[in-house]
Order: C-alpha cells, then sequence, then structure tokens
C-alpha cells in the first residue's frame, strides 16, 4: 500500500538543477509513494516536468493558471493527498536541491518504527554550489549536527529541522497549511509541533544547494527584502508563543532625542539577535515625533512607539520601566552587539545566577560576563545591561535622586 506522499513545488528553474533533483526522487530506494509536481504559474516548465516524470505512475502534475507562490503549491499538493487515507507520512522536495537515494526510506522508517507521539523526524545535510560542490567540511558538519541536536523547545528560537524532513499526514491534517511566506517552512514546524513530538536523525541525506539562482534565499539579497523577512521571522515566532500562552521575558526601552543612521544601525542590530522574546519601546523623546517616524519604517511585529516630548532619558526610562510586565528589562544604549547570540547568553546567564544578582553585562573586553550586586548610582549608566525588573526601576530612582532631576 502507497502510505507516503510528496509534494515538489515547481516554479522557474535551470533545467540541469531540476533534471537532477526529480531523477534524485525518482531513483530512491524506497519506491512506493505518490508524487505531485504542483507548477505554479510556469506553464513553460511543464513540457520538462512531464518528460522527466517520463510517464511514471507515481506521479501527479498540477498546474496553477498564475504563480501563486511556494506555501500555495505546497497546499495544493498536500490538499491532493490528505485526501487519501491510505497517506500516512508526507514530504516535500526543492527543486535545486539533490536527495540521497536512502533520504525517504531512512525517514520513512523513523517515523514508522517511532512512537506514536513522533510526528516530525528530521536530519541533517550537505551544502553544495551551483556545481555540486560541498561547501562544508567534516567539522562545519559536525556543528551543525549538534545545532540541529537541541531540543523541541529551541524551535521558538529558531529553525532547527533545515531541509531534510517528513511528518505524519495525521499531524498535519491539524494545522491550516502553509503560510506567512517567506517563512513558511519554519511558520508550519511551529504549527505541527503543537501537535508531536520530534526527532533529529545525525546523518547527511541530501545536498542543499545554497543560493542558486531561483531559490528564496536569493531573492533575499536587498536591505528591503532582509527586512521583509526578518518581520515574518520574528512574527511567526511572536504568534507561536502567543498560541502557547508564553509570556515576553524581556523589555527592550530605547530612548532617542533624534533619528539617523546610528539610531537605525542600532535597532537593526538588535533585530538580528537569535532572542526573540522580547517588547521592545522606542522612547520618542522628540518634539514632532521624528523618531517614532522615521524608525517605525523598519517593521518589526514588538516594537510600540512611546512620545515624550520635551522629556530627557532619565525621566522617560523611569516612567517607561515603572510600566514593564516583563521579568526583566533592558535599556538599549549605543554599544551594538557583537554575536547574534549576546542576548540569549545574558538571558540564560542571569535566569541561573542568584537573585543578589540585578543585572548581568558584557565586560569591555568582552572576555566574560560581569554581575550588578547593587544598584547602579549616578556615576554608572544603566545602558547596555539586562536587569531584573525591580532592580531597573530602584537604579533609574536612585540616579534620579542623586542627580537632583526633578523634570
Amino acid at each position: 500500500m502507497t502510505d507516503l506522499g510528496i509534494v515538489m513545488p515547481v516554479y522557474k528553474q535551470k533545467p540541469a538543477f531540476l533534471e537532477a533533483a526529480m531523477n534524485s526522487v525518482l531513483k530512491q530506494t524506497f519506491r512506493d509513494y505518490k508524487l505531485v509536481v504542483v507548477i505554479d504559474g510556469a506553464p513553460e516548465m511543464e513540457p520538462l516536468v512531464r518528460g522527466l516524470l517520463g510517464g511514471d505512475r507515481r506521479a501527479e502534475v498540477i498546474s496553477h493558471a498564475f504563480n501563486q507562490g511556494v506555501a500555495a503549491a505546497l497546499n495544493t499538493g498536500f490538499k491532493a493527498l490528505l485526501g487519501k487515507p491510505e497517506i500516512k507520512y508526507l514530504t516535500w522536495v526543492s527543486t535545486d536541491n539533490v536527495y540521497y537515494p536512502r533520504f525517504l526510506d531512512t525517514l520513512r522508517s523513523a517515523l514508522a518504527k517511532g512512537p506514536r507521539e513522533l510526528g516530525l523526524v528530521y536530519s541533517s545535510f550537505q551544502s553544495i554550489d551551483d556545481e555540486g560542490r560541498p561547501l562544508n567540511s567534516e567539522q562545519h558538519l559536525a556543528v551543525q549536527r549538534q545545532y540541529q541536536s537541541q531540543p523541541k523547545e529551541k524551535l521558538l528560537d529558531s529553525s532547527i529541522v533545515g531541509v531534510s524532513f517528513m511528518y505524519k499526514a495525521c499531524y498535519a491534517a491539524m494545522t491550516d497549511g502553509y503560510g506567512m511566506a517567506p517563512v513558511e517552512d519554519y511558520d508550519y514546524w511551529l504549527k505541527l509541533t503543537e501537535h508531536c513530538e520530534i526527532k533529529f536523525l545525525p546523518v547527511e541525506l541530501m545536498d542543499y544547494r545554497v543560493d542558486s539562482a531561483f531559490s528564496v534565499s536569493a531573492s533575499l539579497r536587498t536591505a528591503e527584502q532582509h527586512r521583509k523577512w526578518r518581520y515574518a521571522y520574528h512574527l511567526t515566532r511572536h504568534q507561536a508563543r502567543m498560541r502557547r500562552g508564553i509570556a515576553p521575558a524581556v523589555t527592550i526601552l530605547y530612548p532617542l532625542a533624534e533619528s539617523g543612521p546610528q539610531a537605525v544601525e542600532r535597532i537593526e542590530n538588535l533585530y538580528e539577535q537569535t532572542f526573540s522574546n522580547y517588547l521592545c519601546y522606542v522612547l520618542d523623546l522628540s518634539p514632532d515625533m521624528r523618531v517614532t517616524a522615521d524608525l517605525s519604517r523598519i517593521s518589526h511585529p514588538v516594537t510600540d512607539f512611546k512620545w515624550f516630548p520635551g522629556a530627557n532619558a532619565a525621566t522617560a526610562l523611569l516612567h517607561a520601566a515603572q510600566m514593564l510586565q516583563t521579568p526583566y528589562g533592558y535599556v538599549l544604549g549605543p554599544k551594538l552587539f557583537k554575536d547574534a547570540m549576546d542576548m540569549n547568553v545574558l538571558y540564560d546567564q542571569l535566569e541561573k545566577a542568584p537573585p543578589s544578582a540585578l543585572s548581568d553585562y558584557y565586560t569591555d573586553d568582552r572576555t566574560q560576563l560581569g554581575y550588578r550586586h547593587e544598584l547602579a548610582s549616578a556615576g554608572h549608566a544603566v545602558y547596555d545591561e539586562l536587569y531584573r525588573r525591580q532592580a531597573l526601576v530602584d537604579s533609574l530612582k536612585t540616579i534620579r535622586a542623586q542627580s537632583g532631576d526633578a523634570t
């Protein structure tokens, strides 16, 4: 009985890449599957697709009249497969990747032999260039395997699943399909794994072609395109936390009297952090809301703007800090994060620290973390430190009192 279904969405693609991808699927050691190829508004590709399929009875071709995007193509293909009660396992493949002969067999066996609650399995993969040359050494692959082997909860921080995967149809039927372009796969994993468990297989089962001409990654090269991707990436994590009832852990406060290249660079730098379980409030100190007008152009799903016309930074910070609902607060200062994991490290270490540690921060040479055990005073800024909420409020009050600022 055919219990495995595969979807291949097809838009524009180099014929040689499509041929390599299609042949690698057709020549799998596990052969009893149903393949649905969805041509997404690219009728010029249909003759090539049908020629490569060669009348294979396992394959069905569906054509969209116009291009609707990867998510819509996947939903079309999986709708056809989920309508077949015998289909128990699902995956999808890209037109520029190459799948090793035991790709299907290995993933399907892991699902079939696993417990009922196991719904998604995924493996490591090799990255290749347009010439098919491998890009990762064994050392790099070992690091990648370690990264992908993180527990399920880490999916809320990043897409550890990658590009080699298979999941059970019964859990797929519990989701509302693919969406949230261009992070439709990551959004799907977050929705799917609200119903099932996951398992990583530390073996490479495919070649992932990096930045090929018609890939999604190749379409995200401009700053504006990257911003749209980043917005969707943050939004899908924020929505997943809301569905699961996970409250934000950190509130970031960013007081600004004026906007400019440095302010833009700093907020972009924040948005590139892997840590995402925060709320961000830009405290606009300008008289005409110029800061709000300029920085709101860089969209972010959890950033809001509070206008404090004529106030100084200390007054605005104290007012905002007293309204915090999160366990931690962070006042964004001029120092850029040097690494995308900086906020993760600060948060993880302060969570582990004893209550006597009021804040943590990177030392000037960035060789280690420092901890503050006393409230900050007028001689010490509160910027660029992760504080426990009440410690931040008390430090701001102390600084304001010592500076004699009553404005």
